[in-house]
């Protein structure tokens, strides 16, 4: 009798678990093409998507995803240093581009709560030098959710070439370069802007007498004993420092200099660990650095004036005091989730952190890799997997990445060295993708220069000009490839060309009398 109840037993139990396994078969097959259930462990799926986002070449780095106050997975990928093959880690440490903005804000937020300084306190009350125009109506407020109406310097033309490079003083470079004619009036619109975090970071300086770098140590490092986390600066010797690379379609390169103190500054100059990160999302739950009724004005997003169109163009902004907070909707199971989130882009490296509050979960990205100008494969890469990475925390399905296929650029580098120049031209007019701020080709043009294919660089050079007329920039970059090839008649049709777009703009006219010097010797 027992032997049969038994049987029964096993025979009910094997038909349970079949209906199971037929049900979850059933689920699979409803699920979008691409898209897979976690299943029952979450680290085996975040393994798996991590090691798959690293073998497209398109991630280097460390990942760190946490559940419930545990760390559920953390492993580095790649290379921090690829000339002596020294592998990333968990402990190795990255540049966080804008991620440091939160860092600055949580300053600017103790002193408030100290009541050193006030919220609607202006540049003016604190930075004396700041142009009067402007500096007496842009609010603390509006530099942290960045509602300020200042340019910001990044997008200008010598930036990445110059002045990223140059160092200055602090209050030097707010002068020249933080405290142009303002695009908006303050407080009614939100537009991303360094220069606010600058300005703020020196603010911060000015009242407490106390070095950024000192502040961030005496007030946020040492309390929650983030010990690999710092304010970065070229000339220091930072153990574990990884290397930051720049990919390009022909392959990685060192990234470009760039002098992190005059810039980015409070606005980008720290470096961290996903470990340390850990910590600090651990703090920002407690009232260890900040009262939650302060914490709560950072994740509080300023939703009264609507965003510029390169953000998006929402009705409504979603940036609270260095945060973005917005919910996300999950594109199969429609599942919402509230983010509390920032990115970050710097020479070299990119950053994409994630906490989950009503999840109580959390996902830091770091990579030593970043994109060359014009380029988004690695940013579009870490983006990515952020998302799949929040999907599986929350227990959603998730998508892996695609195989790595021939970028454009590579795609038409392989026409011009088959099929000649002119063809790679009709098949990008036929089915390339244009870059909005011009210069679609300017990278392979400026490989095949290297490769010795001068004319072919040249005539993709020329190529973008033709496609997108007024680029001030790209008329100087294409003269300046004539030039030093050896084609100064060439370059003096450019140079005409822009000084007809700015006829006072020294740069063409120092070009133009280098190109009619050179046409005296040929």
């Amino acid at each position: 009798m027992k032997t049969g109840l038994m049987q029964f037993a096993v025979l009910s139990v094997n038909l349970c678990l079949s209906g199971q396994a037929v049900q979850a078969q059933g689920q699979a097959s409803s699920l979008p093409q691409g898209y897979q259930e976690v299943g029952p462990d979450k680290e085996t799926a975040v393994r798996g998507l991590c090691q798959a986002t690293a073998d497209t070449g398109l991630f280097s780095g460390a990942v760190l995803v946490a559940e419930e106050g545990k760390v559920i997975y953390k492993k580095g990928f790649g290379m921090a240093n690829r000339e002596w093959n020294i592998p990333n880690s968990t402990d190795t440490r990255f540049r966080l581009g804008s991620v440091s903005k939160q860092f600055c804000s949580m300053l600017v937020m103790q002193l408030v709560q100290e009541g050193k300084v006030k919220l609607d306190d202006t540049i003016l009350d604190h930075l004396p030098y700041y142009r009067k125009d402007t500096g007496a109506k842009i609010t603390l407020h509006h530099l942290m959710c960045h509602q300020s109406g200042i340019k910001d310097f990044t997008a200008s033309y010598d930036y990445r070439g110059t002045i990223s490079r140059l160092a200055f003083g602090k209050d030097e470079f707010i002068k020249e370069h933080c405290s142009s004619d303002l695009a908006h009036q303050p407080g009614t619109i939100y537009s991303y802007c360094n220069a606010g975090y600058i300005i703020l970071g020196r603010i911060i300086e000015k009242v407490t007498r106390r070095t950024f770098e000192q502040n961030l140590q005496e007030r946020i490092f040492h309390p929650l004993g983030m010990q690999n986390s710092g304010y970065d600066r070229n000339r220091y010797v930072i153990e574990k420092r990884a290397s930051g690379y720049t990919y390009g379609p022909f392959g990685l390169e060192n990234a470009e200099y760039i002098e992190l103190d005059s810039s980015p500054g409070a606005a980008g100059a720290l470096f961290s660990t996903v470990e340390d990160m850990f910590l600090w999302d651990r703090a920002l739950y407690t009232d260890q650095l900040l009262s939650s009724t302060h914490r709560e004005l950072m994740f509080t997003p300023n939703r009264d004036v609507p965003e510029v169109k390169a953000a998006g163009g929402r009705a409504h902004s979603v940036y609270g005091y260095g945060w973005q907070i917005y919910t996300r909707t999950h594109p199969v199971t429609k599942r919402r989730t509230k983010v509390i989130n920032h990115g970050g882009a710097i020479q070299g490296f990119r950053a994409m952190e994630n906490r989950l509050v009503e999840d109580d979960a959390f996902v830091i990205v770091l990579c030593n890799q970043g994109d060359g100008y014009g380029a988004s494969e690695v940013w579009t890469a870490v983006t990515k997997l952020s998302v799949e990475l929040i999907h599986i925390v929350t227990g959603q399905p998730f998508r892996m990445p695609g195989k790595a296929r021939l970028t454009q650029e590579q795609r038409i580098y392989e026409i011009v060295k088959s099929e000649g120049v002119e063809t790679a031209i009709e098949w990008f007019r036929a089915k390339g993708k244009k870059a909005g701020w011009g210069g679609s080709n300017s990278a392979l043009a400026t490989q095949l220069i290297r490769d010795g294919r001068v004319d072919d660089g040249l005539r993709l050079l020329e190529f973008d000009v033709e496609a997108t007329p007024g680029k001030v920039w790209l008329l100087r970059k294409t003269a300046q490839a004539c030039l030093e090839n050896g084609r100064p008649k060439k370059a003096l049709i450019f140079v005409n060309m822009g000084l007809k777009l700015r006829p006072d703009d020294e740069r063409f006219s120092t070009l133009k009398a280098e190109a009619e010097q050179d046409m005296k010797g040929l």
